[in-house]
């Protein structure tokens, strides 16, 4: 069965690109078999059926009439095959590609005060577990909206690139259900400040391979660059068949020793992935790209688990007048019930890109499926805060340190509004997540991380708010933004001398491609410089990856360790 869905894909590609089928309606239209809603029927679709099977993408009531292509009141493989077979001109009884009718359902909504939840509960088919993710609020200040969490487990895809969606892939809910739910810690919980004492897993542990590629053999190459140390030499050794899972796929497991060995690559002894940082918050991992064969991109994932948290959006007034979205991600086991439990919390900027491939434009980083990685090797749960920068998001993430160099002065890096972006962060999201979440609100059990326009961005909130921020990912940072002489004159109003002026920083940068290269040598500096105005080195650590690029892909494949050295994990 396997090998024919792959022959129909593969003639669905070929003809897609000579008929493509398109329809002339509103852009609000239900189509049969448009399972994307961008009115189209193509191999995308089936793809995206594909992507939701394996719990890497979510559906709305929408995308789940439209993708039922068989009216059997359930979406599964059947309907990718008759997508696949509707491309391809193969007999398909069903009316794919004609305009549907989605049913009514009237809404609940009850008057609230600021601010104000709103409170999504999906649907369950009986084969199933729904994600539905709204897009828009119209409430006038702070809105959230709850979204169940349910990512991959041993079930990947079979499809070979990662598939994106955009925000126009998803509606608004049509039951909506609001409640007031801020919680205000008391005096005394507030001036609690419990020391840092993280849980640390057992370094042992498995990981699996789910061969989505159909290799004969599968080896991991395990090594340590750093401390010249490798498992067993190239190939690497040969992992163990485990199971095979609804897909027919196979997926192989492997222990290794994680303290010893911090990265791993996947081969066949020919072909080949990047590599992957291999932590205590690394599990399973699969192929996204068989693009290039020598060098095939790779995600992440909690090997067996099905829970995979709870996310929510709010949306808050921004400054410069518009409604910034953020993310707020508890992990499965939150009970908003149990102030006794408390969680640390990572701040990611570039929300849009940090949970599924459906909300990123250039894939996702899968940051919670890094730390339900985390837990499943015994670690604690940590809440992910991922703020939105799809918007001004050069002049947002850009500080504005003094004359940017000649090169970049221009377009949003001249005259950056960074203050104000981490003024809104210190001031005014991470108090709502103290508020309103079991969270240590001492600067220890806090992070904050970014990339690229991000790292800097990052890198510069956390020095401007050390009380908040005690841990710091720099990642691929556009640190080559100023020269030298002017962040040696902002770096000088720090007294590193005093250890609450240390955040703990993980700095790292890439050299696969032009633009990681250019970013570089300030990445690799920086480290010096803050170390020759007195900073505490073994605060600090650079980490260089020569082979992967300046893409969500390559810091997807280096969160793990991120997460572990920041939080002092193993």
């Amino acid at each position: 069965m396997k090998k024919v869905i792959a022959i129909l894909l593969t003639l669905a590609t070929l003809l897609s690109a000579f008929s493509l089928c398109t329809f002339a309606l509103s852009e609000n239209a239900l189509v049969l078999g448009d399972s994307n809603r961008d009115l189209k029927v193509n191999v995308k679709d089936a793809t995206f059926i594909q992507k939701y099977l394996a719990k890497i993408v979510s559906f709305d009531d929408d995308n789940l009439l439209c993708s039922d292509c068989n009216s059997d009141e359930k979406v599964n493989i059947k309907d990718a095959t008759w997508i696949q077979k509707f491309i391809a001109n193969i007999d398909c009884p069903f009316d794919l590609g004609s305009e549907i009718q989605k049913p009514t359902i009237p809404a609940e909504t009850t008057e609230t005060t600021q601010p104000t939840v709103e409170t999504h509960a999906p649907e369950t088919l009986p084969t199933e577990d729904l994600i539905t993710e709204p897009t828009e609020v119209t409430t006038a200040q702070v809105t959230e909206i709850t979204t169940a969490s349910t990512d991959p487990t041993e079930e990947i895809s079979t499809t070979s690139s990662a598939v994106v969606t955009t925000q126009a892939d998803v509606t608004e809910p049509t039951e909506i259900i609001t409640e007031t739910t801020t919680v205000v810690p008391t005096e005394s919980e507030a001036a609690t400040v419990a020391p840092y004492n993280p849980v640390k897993p057992d370094t042992n542990i498995t990981i699996y391979f789910s061969n989505n590629v159909g290799w004969s053999t599968v080896n991991a190459y395990f090594y340590n660059e750093e401390k010249q140390l490798e498992m067993k030499s190239w190939p690497g050794a040969a992992m163990t068949h485990y199971t095979t899972n609804d897909f027919g796929e196979k997926i192989y497991a492997i222990d290794v020793d994680v303290s010893i060995y911090n990265r791993v690559v996947f081969n066949n002894g020919r072909s080949q992935t990047l590599n992957a940082a291999v932590t205590v918050a690394s599990s399973g991992f699969f192929v996204t790209s068989q693009t290039p064969k020598s060098a095939m991109q790779l995600g992440v994932y909690a090997y067996g688990e099905t829970d995979y948290g709870t996310k929510k959006t709010v949306h808050f007034d921004y400054p410069s007048g518009y409604k910034k979205p953020v993310e707020i991600w508890t992990p499965a086991g939150y009970d908003p019930a149990d102030t006794s439990k408390k969680y640390s919390v990572i701040y990611l900027l570039d929300g849009q890109n940090q949970f599924d491939d459906s909300d990123a434009y250039n894939g996702g980083w899968g940051s919670d499926e890094v730390i339900t990685a985390l837990m499943k090797n015994g670690g604690e749960g940590i809440i992910l805060v991922g703020i939105d920068n799809q918007r001004n998001r050069d002049n947002e993430l850009t500080p504005d340190l003094g004359e940017v160099i000649p090169a970049y002065n221009n377009g949003g890096f001249k005259n950056g509004s960074g203050e104000q972006f981490a003024e809104f962060v210190a001031k005014t999201v991470v108090p709502f997540v103290e508020a309103n979440y079991n969270v240590y609100t001492d600067a220890a059990h806090s992070a904050i991380v970014g990339s690229s326009s991000g790292g800097i961005e990052a890198f510069y909130i956390g020095m401007e708010y050390m009380e908040e921020f005690g841990r710091i990912g720099a990642i691929s940072p556009a640190f080559l933004l100023y020269d030298k002489a002017t962040w040696y004159d902002y770096l000088s109003k720090f007294d590193f001398t005093e250890p609450s002026n240390l955040p703990r920083i993980y700095f790292y940068n890439g050299g696969g491609d032009s633009l990681e290269l250019e970013l570089l040598p300030n990445a690799k500096d920086m480290k010096s410089w803050l170390a020759d105005l007195g900073y505490d080195e073994s605060k600090m650590t650079f980490v260089y990856d020569e082979k992967n690029g300046h893409n969500e892909a390559a810091w997807r494949n280096v969160m793990p360790e991120i997460v572990t050295w920041l939080f002092e994990l193993q």
